[in-house]
């Protein structure tokens, strides 16, 4: 099953002198109807091939030492929000992230699906549907209130998404596509592909904040 599935690695640094790295499974949008499920329910389902009894059949090379076929162990979890949008409002989830060990190199990684932002408590889906109201022209005092964020985080978000647009799209086509087309098209049954390839390409996820990324590989 692995195997049918686009799985792209991202080896992030998160705190000096430590061993927890990051693995970005591109995984959800092209296997699930997405569109009837939660963003908690979205994360649940791109785990389920991470299982403590399928860990020994996961083939994905180390993203740290490059080991090609390591035997991967449960390390432990730990706790994050998961903020998304759903029934006209916010919603705050509790999520645990799964940490698998490297029997080549001990290092840790963290398995994030692509409903997650790296370093944010935002899912994916929330911030796509705060810029699918602001490119409608929804007044920010309302999107604001609506999504209860700060006019400064949506601004920031604009100017990341069309930095990102231009990176996804090209120049030339970014010149031609609105805005709000464009998102209008995500998710969609090719956004997994879409979106590792974004990832491969520029090193770092989409709509997540470049600053973060001390570096990148792929396999």
């Amino acid at each position: 099953m692995l195997g049918r599935q686009t799985l792209f690695l991202s080896a992030i640094c998160l705190q000096k002198h430590t061993h927890r790295i990051m693995i970005r499974l591109f995984t959800v949008f092209c296997k699930l109807n997405f569109k009837t499920l939660s963003a908690k329910d979205l994360f649940l389902q791109a785990m389920q091939d991470f299982s403590a009894d399928k860990l020994s059949s996961v083939k994905l090379p180390c993203p740290f030492c490059g080991a090609k076929h390591p035997a991967w162990t449960y390390h432990d979890s730990y706790p994050r929000y998961l903020v998304s949008f759903e029934n006209g409002a916010p919603f705050t989830y509790t999520i645990d992230i799964t940490r698998l060990l490297c029997s080549s190199c001990q290092h840790t990684h963290a398995l994030l699906p692509e409903i997650l932002i790296p370093h944010s408590s935002y899912s994916l889906i929330f911030v796509l549907s705060v810029l699918k109201d602001y490119f409608s022209r929804v007044p920010v005092k309302t999107l604001s209130e609506r999504y209860q964020v700060s006019l400064s985080t949506l601004y920031a978000w604009k100017e990341l998404f069309l930095h990102h647009k231009k990176l996804w799209l090209g120049i030339l086509e970014d010149m031609l596509a609105d805005s709000l087309a464009f998102l209008s098209s995500i998710p969609h049954g090719n956004t997994s592909k879409d979106l590792s390839r974004f990832f491969l390409n520029s090193g770092y996820s989409f709509l997540q904040g470049v600053t973060k990324t001390a570096h990148f590989s792929s396999a």
